[in-house]
């Protein structure tokens, strides 16, 4: 039973490389509990208790400590692509009516631009929400106040 103790190594070696690989707080609890379960191997207890003490120790580890990591560390959210659009503002270049859509520049790409009312061209937008390849836009506060 001598070889556990190495089996315990690797499980406390592979769950720290994945834990450093991925940085997802997925794996850290496995070491823990492995780490126990080597302990145990090292003092000659059976593996018909380093197996029970491994899972008991493991889900401890993750029941007593997940909720701490998950509020201490939140990730937001960061915009991407043209997801970073949403909430930037631009000129109309052509106007939107009620049976034709404008159209708008981006970081030197042209995007067509649809509205729930017509709006003028050179007018400021705000873009709302993304739909395939057209921004949906609405008038800036500062547009409405002066129509």
């Amino acid at each position: 039973m001598q070889y556990m103790i190495y089996v315990w190594a690797g499980v406390v070696a592979l769950s720290l490389i994945i834990e450093f690989i991925t940085q997802e707080f997925a794996s850290i609890w496995f070491a823990g509990g492995g780490l126990i379960a080597l302990i145990l191997a090292a003092c000659k207890v059976g593996i018909a208790w380093q197996i029970p003490v491994f899972v008991v120790v493991s889900f401890a580890l993750l029941l007593a400590t997940r909720p701490l990591v998950k509020k201490f560390i939140k990730k937001e959210k960061v915009a991407t692509n043209a997801d970073s659009l949403i909430g930037k503002k631009a000129k109309l270049l052509t106007e939107i009516t009620e049976d034709r859509n404008g159209s708008i520049k981006f970081k030197g790409i042209v995007w067509t631009a649809a509205a729930s009312e017509p709006i003028k061209a050179n007018e400021e937008v705000e873009v709302v929400e993304i739909n395939g390849n057209t921004l949906t836009v609405k008038k800036t506060e500062i547009q409405k106040e002066n129509n």
